[in-house]
């Protein structure tokens, strides 16, 4: 989606570690964004799995490139927002994709919706295979019931930098829960938008930090972000909680089911996601570097 304007910049930092198998269809569903404007950093741990292989085709487009120790995911991802500077910001972590269109879309939002801080989008998942498997479709953002169970899907997600300017960077002591933390941080803020279709897509895998760390880091993290901001549960919210958590499981379900298409994904399930890019993830051409235009 193209339109008549100066095209923000939005900056991009992708953590990497250990990622070989998946690596480079991330960094091409943001390069293939066609964005004249992108600031794409990649933020790599010492990869010792070939993932350093799969980027050196790709260095001269990152606006930054570093592969050394580091602390950890969060700190990461920390480090690399210092070093940006674009009006928009997110972060993609090294498994997950970008939908096609989704940071023309970003850009247009924000510029349509200036009172709008933060935009996130339904959640397509997608297996080791590149098969869609589920869909969580979400409800309107409100900031009760996102505080408290984090449904927020973190590579769907876009912000302003004032927005980090006045709140702050990822917290590096988290290890699991570090987009939950800075989503309630920025929610305090900012006002938030869910949008209707998928401006990226999850990935579900064994290896995956989500998969992991959820039952045991996860749960102690998250009860640290309730602590932190003071975050109570009243005598109905079990019932709310329930109800919000099934609610968008069944309403993926529905979704899948009726073979309705939304942008970022294709009807039903078990489709390859890369037929969403016209088979472009795999395609090792890349576009031609886009001028950079005013922000």
């Amino acid at each position: 989606m193209h339109f008549q304007m100066n095209y923000p910049r939005i900056s991009i930092v992708t953590p990497s570690y250990n990622q070989a198998p998946y690596i480079a269809m991330t960094v091409r569903s943001v390069l293939l964004q066609r964005y004249p404007n992108l600031e794409y950093i990649m933020m790599d741990g010492a990869s010792t799995d070939g993932t350093l292989s799969e980027l050196a085709q790709f260095e001269d487009r990152f606006a930054y490139y570093v592969s050394a120790k580091d602390k950890g995911q969060s700190d990461a991802i920390a480090r690399g927002f210092e070093r940006t500077t674009g009006e928009i910001m997110g972060y993609l972590n090294s498994d997950d994709l970008l939908a096609p269109g989704a940071l023309h879309f970003v850009a247009q939002f924000f510029d349509q919706n200036p009172n709008v801080d933060f935009v996130y989008s339904h959640r397509c998942t997608i297996g080791s295979d590149n098969k869609a498997i589920w869909y969580w479709m979400l409800p309107q953002h409100k900031n009760y019931l996102m505080m408290r169970w984090d449904l927020i899907p973190q590579e769907t997600c876009f912000w302003r930098r004032s927005l980090f300017s006045k709140c702050g960077n990822i917290d590096p002591s988290y290890r699991f829960a570090m987009d939950y933390d800075l989503f309630v941080r920025y929610m305090l803020r900012g006002k938030f938008v869910r949008v209707n279709r998928f401006l990226g897509a999850f990935r579900q895998h064994q290896q995956a930090k989500t998969s992991q760390l959820l039952q045991t880091v996860g749960d102690a993290e998250m009860k640290r972000v309730w602590s932190t901001y003071g975050l109570t549960s009243g005598r109905l919210d079990p019932f709310r909680r329930d109800r919000f958590w099934f609610g968008v499981q069944r309403d993926g379900q529905q979704f899948a089911a009726s073979r309705k298409q939304l942008p970022g994904c294709m009807p039903g399930v078990g489709y390859d996601y890369d037929a969403v890019w016209a088979w472009q993830l795999r395609d090792g051409r890349l576009p031609p570097v886009a001028s950079p235009t005013h922000s």
